[in-house]
């Protein structure tokens, strides 16, 4: 279920969507960020923009419509808020709140933000069960395990049942010995929102959020044109399936892009996604987030039903590289 970039290490980021504020359509006279996340930006029509990295992975925002003194002060104070949320969900870390929870099985007293996530991926899980944060177990057996392994060892898979993961007031309990929760198919996407949210408290209406691949467009860009962003081609042909321009979405990918598939891993049994990739545009990002993880578990034939039933739209790129959009996508 989980995804390669969110809160891990260097070599295994998922950096699945580039962020782009293009101009008229073209893809010319763009600047570009080191590392593996690209932001594009013409010359003429750039916003106030500000890259840090956590999480693994670059974190930018974008801001139009505000003047820079503004934005810098609201940039300043979203990002810090997202460094904060990020550093309560990484399981990388052995000090975080959900490492002490699958060291010990409980926590008492957990921040409320991971209460509210928690609660959030079971309510998703009811409706989506192929997402499910306490894969873990199969995660880390995949890892070992070999591409022809589909199979994992039937006391490991007990272990996996999101059901399982209790939220009871202030504390959280894992309810068998042995669980293990990740939250990296739904915490970036959360920081995502919250990023955005602080940005739109403190008056900045126009902006764009890009968290390593998951993506929060809010207003318009400069010169009063939408966001535009590019779903990257999984084999790095040099072409993108689609460049969407967004307004007030958020679209996230799950997909072989770092590395193999392996690193989506079916909560049932343990197999690997069948999926190239797999992108899901939403009205929040927590939830374009889980649907893209939870969803490139499934045929590419399956997806857009799937992702309707959440008012999202979806494209798959199968294991052949055919692209397979639901009938809501944007042409």
């Amino acid at each position: 279920m989980t995804k390669s970039c969110s809160f891990s290490r260097p070599l295994a980021r998922r950096d699945f969507l580039r962020g782009l504020l293009l101009g008229g359509g073209a893809l010319a006279g763009m600047a570009l960020l080191p590392g593996p996340v690209r932001a594009l930006a013409l010359p003429d029509a750039a916003p106030y923009a500000r890259t840090e990295l956590f999480m693994g992975t670059f974190v930018r925002v974008q801001i139009a419509g505000c003047g820079e003194a503004q934005a810098s002060e609201a940039a300043e104070r979203a990002l810090a808020l997202g460094r904060r949320l990020a550093s309560v969900y990484d399981r990388h870390d052995g000090g975080s709140p959900v490492s002490v929870l699958n060291a010990q099985g409980s926590l008492a007293d957990a921040p409320a933000a991971l209460r509210a996530l928690l609660e959030r991926a079971a309510t998703l899980h009811a409706r989506t069960p192929l997402f499910d944060v306490s894969v873990l177990p199969l995660l880390e057996w995949r890892r070992t395990a070999g591409a022809g392994a589909n199979a994992a060892p039937r006391e490991l898979r007990e272990l996996v049942d999101a059901r399982a993961v209790r939220v009871d007031g202030g504390r959280i309990r894992l309810l068998r010995q042995g669980m293990g929760i990740t939250l990296d198919g739904i915490a970036k996407g959360a920081v995502a929102d919250a990023i955005s949210d602080e940005l739109l408290r403190c008056g900045c209406a126009d902006h764009l959020v890009d968290a390593g691949g998951d993506i929060v467009a809010r207003g318009l860009a400069g010169g009063g044109r939408p966001w535009s962003v590019a779903v990257e081609d999984p084999q790095k042909r040099g072409r993108y399936p689609a460049i969407l321009p967004l307004r007030d979405q958020a679209i996230a990918t799950s997909g072989d892009y770092e590395q193999p598939a392996a690193h989506l891993c079916d909560p049932r049994s343990g197999a690997a996604s069948r999926l190239r990739s797999c992108s899901v545009l939403a009205d929040r990002c927590v939830l374009a987030d889980a649907l893209a993880t939870g969803l490139s578990l499934l045929p590419a034939a399956r997806v857009a039903e799937a992702a309707a039933g959440h008012a999202a739209a979806s494209l798959a790129v199968d294991a052949g590289g055919r692209t397979l959009s639901s009938p809501n996508w944007p042409a």
